[in-house]
C-alpha cells in the first residue's frame, strides 16, 4: 500500500511502498472483512455492517484498507462510501486515518497490535501535527484557546498545509487560519487586523501549495524534497535583518585638538595548548607509533584546527546544496561537481604533486582506465555523505519500532521534564551523540563546556580522554565520536552523575540532565555501540585508507574486498562484535579498534543487550552495502574502473597514492595558513560598503521565497565564479548548520 499521510510519526514508512504484512492480513481478514467488500461493490446501505452497535473500531478502517489494496479501489471511490455508511462523520480525513491506522498497525508487536485494532477511532483527528500537541476538530471549529500547548511547537509548511486540508474537509471560511494560527506565534497578527493579515497569508499559501505539486509523484509517494519542504519553517512575522548605516564622522577644526598615537597590538592573540602532531608526520610514522600517539595527543584535538582536505570540502558542498535542492536531485549533483573542479583546479596550483597525479593516470590512460581524481572524490563524497544519511534513517525507524514495541520513549523523552520538549528531526542515538560531545569536547574552542573537568577526571581513572575533534570531517568525526563516548561508557555516567550532585538545585542544567537520561538509557547505549562498530570496522579503516601512502590503482581491489565483508557480516554479525587480530578489512594496522578498545568490551558476551546490537548492525551493513552499490559500482568487477593494472602499471603508478588526493585545501576556514579567495581578490574596484548594500539588497528581494522553499535564484547563474555562489548558499544555510555540529534546545 501506498502512503501520502504527513505525519511525522511515521515518516520512516513514507516514502516508499509497503504491503500490508502476512500476519496482518491473516489477523483481519475474517467474516466481517467480505462483509465490507460486499457492501462496497454492492448497495452501499451499511445493512449488516452493524455499525449501531458502537464506536467504529481501527480494525474496521484496516480492513478497508486491505479491501483497497487487494482490488485496488480508487480512494475516491473509497472515501465516498465513507463518508455515506458514517453520516455523522463526513469530514473526517477518512483516508489519512486508514494511512495511519495501517502504519501503526505495522510497527506494533503482536499484543499491542490487537489492542490497537480493537481501540476506537479518532475521527476528531485533524492531523498528525495537531495531534501532538493534542488539537482536535472541535478545538478549531470552536476557537479554543491553546496557545499554551501550540506554542511549543514551530510553525512549519507541513502545519499550514494540514489546517488548510481542515478547512477544505469542513467547507469553513480561510480567514480563521488567522485565528488558529495566533495560537502558536502570539506576534502574528497583533494588531488585530485579520483580514490584511489573511490577504499576506493566502499568498504564502498559493505559493507554498504551487511548490507541493510540484513534489509529488503520480502514485503520491513521499520522497526528500517533499520531506524538506513539509519540515522546513513557515514565516508567518516577517523578521528583516538588521541594516548597519555607517555615519561619518564631522572634522571639525577647532584648534584645540590634541594628536594622540595608539600603540598597535598584535593582529591575534592565540593559548598555546600541548603541541599537537603534524598530519604529514602522522601519514608517515608507523602504525603503532600512530596509536601511541593517538593515545597521549587525543586529548586536544578539538582545538587543533586541522586544514580541511579536498574530500572534506566536497562531503560539506553535497551535504549543504542537498538541504537547497530538496535532495541529492541531478542539479545538486551537477552543482557539487562544478563546484569541486573549481576547488580541485585551485588546489592543484598550491600542490603540484596533485597535478602530476592527474598527469600520470592521462599518460596511461590507453593502457588501463582509472577514475581521475575529480571522479574519485565526487564518488567518495556523495558514498560518504549517503552513509551518514541512510544510517540516520534507519536508526530512526529502529528506534520507533523499539518504542512501539516496549510502550514507552527512549532516554530523556520518558522523563516529565522534557515532555514538551521539541526534538530536532533526528534520531535520539544522534542526539545524545552530539550533546555530549558538544558539553565534553565542544568544536568552538571559546564555548563553555566541562572538557577540562572530564579530561581531568579520565586521567584519575587511568583511561585518558579519547574525545577530540579535528574539525574538518563531521561526518567521521560523528561515528568517531560514537567509539570515543562508548569507550569511556564507564566513565560517562559517573562523571555526569558527579556534576549533577554538585548541580545548583534552583538553577538546574537541563542539557546536563538530558545527557545523563540519555547516557543511562540501554538501549540508545546499544545504537551508539552500533554505530562505534561501524566506525572501527568500515568507516575509521575506509578514511585511514584514503589518508595512506597506499597505490590509488588498486582502489577497486580494496573496494572488493570490503563488499565481499559486507557479504559475510550481513550473515553473521556477530563477527563484527570481536576485534580483529592483525589487520582490519583493507590488511591495514587495526588503528581504530587499537584506539578504542573499550567499544569491544562493552559489548561483550555479558552485555544483556547483546542481540539488540547485533540486529542494528545486521541492517547497518546491508545500509552500508546498499549505498556502496549505488556510489562505487564503477569501482567493483564489472565497473569501468574496475580493472586490476599489470606489474609493469603498478610500476609507473607507485607514486599515485591516495595521500596525494587528500591534499589540504588552500582556502578552507580552517587552515591557519588561508589564503585570500581569488572571488575576492578580483573586486578591487568594490568597496566594502558597497558590497555590503549589494548583499543586504538581495536578501530583502528574495525574502519572499525563502519563507516557503530554499532560494534557488543564485544557484541556477552561469558558474563563472563557483566560490561566491557556494558563498550564498553557506550564508542562507548557516542557521540550518546545527543539524550537523550542535543539538539545539
Amino acid at each position: 500500500m501506498q502512503f501520502a499521510s504527513g505525519d511525522a510519526a511515521h515518516s520512516s514508512v513514507q516514502g516508499q511502498d509497503y504491503g500490508i504484512a502476512v500476519g496482518v492480513s491473516e489477523t483481519i481478514s475474517d467474516e466481517y472483512y467480505w462483509k465490507l467488500v460486499a457492501d462496497f461493490i454492492g448497495p452501499q446501505s451499511a445493512e449488516g455492517l452493524e455499525l449501531e452497535q458502537g464506536p467504529c473500531k481501527n480494525r474496521l478502517l484496516i480492513q478497508v484498507g486491505l479491501m483497497r489494496e487487494d482490488n485496488n479501489f480508487p480512494w475516491v471511490a473509497i472515501v465516498d462510501w465513507l463518508k455515506k455508511i458514517f453520516p455523522g462523520h463526513y469530514s473526517a480525513d477518512f483516508r489519512r486515518l486508514i494511512e495511519r491506522g495501517i502504519a501503526t498497525t505495522l510497527s506494533l508487536g503482536s499484543y499491542a497490535r490487537l489492542s490497537f485494532l480493537e481501540s476506537d477511532v479518532n475521527f476528531n483527528f485533524v492531523g498528525p501535527i495537531c495531534d501532538s500537541i493534542g488539537v482536535e476538530r472541535q478545538h478549531l471549529l470552536e476557537m479554543r484557546d491553546f496557545s499554551e500547548r501550540a506554542q511549543s511547537i514551530e510553525v512549519t509548511n507541513g502545519l499550514i498545509l494540514e489546517l488548510c486540508n481542515f478547512v477544505a474537509r469542513e467547507k469553513i471560511a480561510p480567514v480563521v487560519l488567522v485565528t488558529w494560527l495566533r495560537n502558536f506565534n502570539p506576534e502574528f497578527c497583533k494588531n488585530g487586523d485579520i483580514q490584511k493579515a489573511f490577504k499576506v497569508l493566502r499568498t504564502k499559501i498559493k505559493r507554498l501549495k504551487m511548490c507541493y505539486r510540484n513534489y509529488e509523484t503520480r502514485s503520491y509517494r513521499r520522497n526528500a524534497a517533499m520531506e524538506n519542504l513539509l519540515q522546513s519553517p513557515f514565516e508567518l512575522v516577517r523578521e528583516k535583518p538588521p541594516k548597519y548605516i555607517i555615519k561619518k564622522r564631522v572634522k571639525r577644526d577647532d584648534g584645540n585638538h590634541e594628536k594622540c598615537t595608539i600603540k598597535e597590538e598584535p593582529e591575534s592573540w592565540e593559548v598555546t595548548e600541548a603541541p599537537e602532531m603534524n598530519r604529514e608526520a602522522v601519514r608517515k610514522k608507523p602504525k603503532k607509533e600512530q596509536v601511541a600517539a593517538d593515545d597521549g595527543n587525543n586529548v586536544d584535538a578539538s582545538n587543533s584546527g586541522e586544514p580541511q582536505t579536498l574530500l572534506d570540502i566536497a562531503m560539506l558542498s553535497v551535504q549543504k546544496l542537498s538541504i537547497v535542492y530538496g535532495g541529492k536531485t541531478a542539479a545538486c549533483k551537477q552543482i557539487s561537481l562544478d563546484l569541486l573542479r573549481n576547488q580541485y583546479a585551485l588546489t592543484c596550483k598550491e600542490h603540484p604533486a596533485l597535478a602530476e597525479f592527474e598527469k600520470k593516470l592521462d599518460t596511461l590512460s590507453d593502457s588501463i582506465c582509472l577514475a581521475s581524481p575529480v571522479v574519485f572524490l565526487n564518488h567518495n563524497a556523495h558514498f560518504l555523505v549517503d552513509v551518514h544519511d541512510a544510517i540516520e534513517q534507519h536508526l530512526m525507524s529502529f528506534e520507533k519500532e523499539i518504542i512501539h514495541s516496549a510502550g514507552e520513549k527512549l532516554g530523556r523523552d520518558k522523563l516529565p521534564k522534557f515532555k514538551n520538549f521539541v526534538n530536532l528531526p533526528e534520531s535520539a542515538t544522534s542526539r545524545y551523540i552530539h550533546t555530549a560531545f558538544d558539553i565534553l569536547s565542544p568544536r568552538t574552542p571559546n564555548k563553555q563546556s566541562y572538557r577540562k573537568h572530564w579530561v581531568a577526571f579520565c586521567a584519575e581513572k587511568k583511561n585518558p580522554s579519547k574525545l577530540g575533534a579535528s574539525q574538518s570531517n563531521q561526518i567521521n568525526d560523528y561515528f568517531e565520536a560514537a567509539a570515543a563516548l562508548i569507550h569511556h561508557h564507564k566513565e560517562i555516567a559517573l562523571f555526569l552523575s558527579d556534576l549533577l550532585s554538585l548541580n545548583n538545585d534552583e538553577c538546574q542544567n537541563i542539557i546536563l540532565e538530558s545527557v545523563a537520561a540519555d547516557a543511562n538509557d540501554s538501549v540508545i547505549q546499544s545504537l551508539v555501540c552500533a554505530l562505534a562498530i561501524v566506525y572501527c570496522k568500515v568507516l575509521g579503516p575506509y578514511w585511514q585508507l584514503l589518508m595512506s601512502e597506499r597505490e590509488y590503482s588498486h582502489f577497486g581491489q580494496n573496494i572488493l574486498s570490503l563488499y565481499q565483508k559486507f557479504l559475510d557480516w550481513s550473515k553473521d554479525p556477530s563477527t563484527l562484535l570481536e576485534p580483529e587480530e592483525t589487520t582490519d578489512v583493507f590488511l591495514q594496522f587495526p588503528l581504530q579498534e587499537n584506539v578504542f578498545n573499550g567499544v569491544f568490551t562493552y559489548c561483550g558476551h555479558w552485555h544483556t543487550n547483546r542481540d539488540l546490537i547485533r540486529a542494528c548492525l545486521k541492517r547497518l551493513i546491508k545500509v552500508i552495502a546498499t549505498v556502496t552499490e549505488e556510489h562505487l559500482s564503477d569501482f567493483l568487477p564489472g565497473g569501468k574502473f574496475s580493472q586490476v593494472p599489470s606489474t609493469d602499471l603498478s610500476s609507473q603508478l607507485v607514486s599515485c597514492t591516495f595521500s596525494v588526493l587528500m591534499a589540504d585545501y588552500p582556502f578552507s576556514s580552517s587552515n591557519p595558513d588561508a589564503k585570500k579567495r581569488p572571488d575576492k581578490a578580483t573586486k578591487q574596484n568594490l568597496s566594502s560598503d558597497s558590497s555590503q548594500d549589494d548583499r543586504s539588497g538581495s536578501s530583502d528581494d528574495d525574502f519572499g521565497e525563502s519563507s516557503v522553499v530554499p532560494n534557488k535564484k543564485r544557484l541556477k547563474e552561469e558558474h563563472i565564479n563557483v566560490y561566491s555562489v557556494f558563498e550564498g548558499v553557506e550564508c542562507k544555510l548557516s542557521a540550518l548548520n546545527h543539524l550537523y555540529t550542535a543539538q539545539m534546545y
